[in-house]
């Protein structure tokens, strides 16, 4: 079995949330309560026009997508669809800012 050897401990994902089943096209009040549970999650993270990149360890980023999609149910969609996109490096370190270029 391969085992690389970690260098950084830290992934960078891409999250996407769309709730379905919902009363009207507008969907804001269906993702504030997903952006709150990013902003309690000490995650370093950047909302962004089209989905929100989080950076963190993966099991971090996983639960947080846990958390996400429940508090989306709880403000009433019928329906969420995810799309996550993580990139977890082993060979150096990864950062937010080493992923556009800053």
């Amino acid at each position: 079995m391969y085992s690389p050897r970690r260098v950084a401990a830290m992934a960078v994902a891409e999250l996407c949330i769309f709730p379905l089943g919902t009363e009207t096209p507008s969907v804001g009040k269906y993702l504030e309560p997903a952006i709150e549970e990013i902003r309690k999650s000490g995650l370093k993270y950047m909302v962004c026009p089209m989905g929100t990149v989080v950076e963190g360890e993966l099991s971090d980023i996983l639960e947080l997508v846990r958390r996400c999609h429940r508090a989306v149910l709880r403000a009433g969609a019928k329906r969420v669809v995810i799309s996550l996109k993580v990139d977890d490096r082993t060979d150096k370190k990864l950062t937010i800012e080493s992923k556009i270029g800053v």
